[in-house]
């Protein structure tokens, strides 16, 4: 993410919220909301290495994509669309559970933290 500071009054901040995943989309929502331009290019690339502490814990990985996912769709779409699609995460889950239990206890545990996180505003 490349940012022009000269066109902002104060630095722009990234929300304290988000600990990983989503928080470049949620920065861009709410700037773009603001009426900074917001663009993406193939004019310009970086070599991205992806952390490997976040490899090294899978379950951890997944519980905060989806929590940073659920805070993204509260923050950013209509109460109905965060309903729907976390109806839609749990009912996966708990079907998933016979199949993969160790992955539908960590969904089942990233919607506990977002529910807890509505609770604690």
């Amino acid at each position: 993410m490349l940012i022009n500071f000269k066109n902002f009054e104060k630095c722009p901040q990234f929300d304290e919220d988000y600990f990983l995943y989503y928080e470049d989309f949620d920065f861009c929502r709410r700037y773009a909301k603001q009426g900074h331009k917001i663009a993406i290019t193939q004019t310009i690339s970086v070599a991205h290495q992806p952390s490997s502490i976040t490899n090294k814990n899978p379950e951890l990985k997944l519980e905060y994509s989806i929590y940073s996912y659920l805070l993204s769709l509260e923050k950013h779409t209509t109460r109905l669309v965060l309903i729907y699609r976390l109806i839609r995460i749990t009912i996966a889950a708990l079907i998933s559970t016979s199949i993969n239990y160790k992955i539908a206890r960590v969904k089942i545990r990233a919607i506990g933290k977002f529910i807890r996180h509505n609770r604690t505003k």
